[in-house]
């Protein structure tokens, strides 16, 4: 069974009235990429992951000395899973997060659908989610510490030359090790010697490791108090905003670089955890996360537009299918739903603004046009549970919305499996001029191979090894379920500290 694709980016372009678009994937921990033209890569690229020492016949087979690791090359293949991808708004690269290893990755994207890695910078804390600004000059890292760090997407000369300087020996002295004072002569009470005990078990374990300092350049610009979820840039006027989001219902609006500490305002009114932000073509900012309403903002005036409630459109999809139907709880007032993602369809055939929202484990898209006196919906129903969506242009008049879908877990159901090969990990919907969604065989031709033939690694002639990495990964049902979901996690149990 081939493995779903997590997280997937498109990067359209248009030159001289004809349109080109590439479509990259994150596939566990490899990118696949395939352009309209018919290209198509994988990365790591065989040349990457298959790295030997030659060593000369005559030369003694003797287990080698363990090697340390210095710095990071820039062409390594990484282990860990891709959780985030980010096209420049010049097209030319593409940014990546790999989760388990907190790395920010950057790709220079070339003219025959291949990736090359420029580098790498792994953060402190695990990225949540990252932006570009407008010129493409920074990239946005929120992580689940609460911080937003600023980054150049190309590292200077300066920089590097810089981070040599800083990655040199330290010197400040070494910390002496922690001795107690007291001594089980000098103390006689019950809490004292419990005390003095804590004191010596803490001893034993020697003084502290210091945390080296992050080795490239990078801009603490604000902090939230919870772990933040989602980030979006916004430019209006000429001026720029850093609108954050975090667990703890807060949308904030700070002003953008080099002012992000100035807290413009908030968006008040989520009650529970927000996990996605999105600004539509208008300008306006949609909100959701574990509240069974979606928040529609006028963010500038930081005002409750309306409410929506995603919660209600999806229960009528579950009643609607005998299927989905049954994994209702009798009690429908438990039922919870946890918004997985927003995107704004671009430049829509119709005069309002159109989303489209995703909630964790439920295969369906829900689509909305956002009017100025009430929003319209409806649901559009899939065969497996969303997990990414992205948009391609195969003409000037005609945008398609490629939908990753869960083929390993069964729709509706983040626990369950398939127990044959599952449904197909793409689905195509054109937007209709009456305002409806359909699906677009033509995109879904041309997507053939990456849908289909990119599943089992054979791209790059080591196919018997990556069969067995991803026979052994979907084998492993709670490290896929990890992958593919975790929006819910985010969720408050009762009696948990806040």
């Amino acid at each position: 069974m081939a493995f779903p694709y997590q997280c997937i980016e498109a990067c359209n372009r248009s030159r001289g009235g004809n349109h080109d678009w590439t479509l990259f994937g994150a596939c566990g921990s490899r990118l696949v990429a395939q352009s309209s033209s018919g290209a198509s890569s994988i990365w790591p690229t065989a040349e990457n992951v298959d790295v030997k020492d030659d060593a000369p016949e005559d030369e003694p087979q003797e287990r080698p000395g363990k090697r340390i690791k210095l710095s990071p090359s820039a062409d390594a293949p990484s282990t860990s899973n891709f959780s985030c991808l980010v096209v420049s708004n010049d097209k030319q690269y593409l940014v990546a997060v790999t989760a388990e290893d907190k790395c920010i990755r950057v790709f220079q994207i070339d003219s025959n659908c291949q990736l090359h890695q420029l580098s790498q910078r792994c953060m402190a804390k695990r990225p949540c989610s990252i932006t570009l600004t407008s010129d493409d000059s920074t990239i946005l890292c929120a992580d689940k510490f609460g911080d937003v760090y600023a980054l150049p997407l190309i590292p200077s000369a300066e920089d590097n030359l810089n981070d040599t300087l800083a990655g040199g020996p330290s010197e400040q002295a070494a910390e002496k090790p922690y001795t107690p004072a007291a001594s089980v002569l000098t103390v006689h009470s019950g809490r004292n010697r419990k005390v003095l005990e804590e004191q010596l078990k803490q001893a034993s374990k020697g003084p502290k490791k210091i945390k080296e300092p992050l080795k490239f350049k990078h801009e603490l610009l604000l902090g939230h108090v919870s772990m933040l979820t989602d980030i979006v840039y916004a430019t209006i006027n000429s001026r720029s905003y850093v609108i954050t989001a975090d667990r703890d219902e807060h949308i904030r609006v700070s002003r953008g670089l080099p002012q992000a500490h100035i807290i413009e305002g908030f968006c008040q009114g989520h009650e529970e955890f927000i996990s996605k932000l999105c600004l539509t073509e208008s300008g306006l900012l949609v909100s959701g996360g574990g509240d069974a309403n979606l928040f529609i903002w006028n963010w500038q005036q930081y005002r409750l537009l309306e409410k929506v409630c995603i919660r209600d459109y999806v229960l009528r999809h579950y009643r609607a299918q005998p299927q989905l139907a049954a994994l209702l709880p009798e009690d429908e007032g438990n039922f919870k739903t946890a918004v997985s993602g927003i995107w704004s369809v671009p430049n829509s055939q119709s005069k309002k603004d159109v989303i489209l929202v995703a909630c964790e484990g439920v295969p369906a898209l829900f689509s909305f046009q956002l009017g100025d006196s009430s929003t319209s919906g409806e649901a559009i129903p899939l065969h497996g549970n969303v997990l990414d969506v992205t948009f391609v242009w195969p003409s000037q008049d005609a945008c398609t919305a490629v939908v990753a879908v869960d083929n390993v877990h069964k729709p509706g159901s983040t626990t369950e499996t398939h127990d044959d090969e599952g449904p197909s990990r793409l689905q195509y919907l054109s937007y209709q001029q009456d305002g409806t969604w359909g699906e677009d065989s033509i995109v879904g031709g041309i997507l053939k191979w990456f849908n289909r033939r990119a599943s089992a690694g054979n791209l790059d002639g080591r196919g018997e090894e990556f069969d067995t990495k991803t026979k052994a990964r979907l084998d492993d049902e709670k490290a896929v379920r990890d992958i593919l979901y975790g929006v819910e996690n985010l969720r408050k149990r009762a009696g948990a500290d806040d």
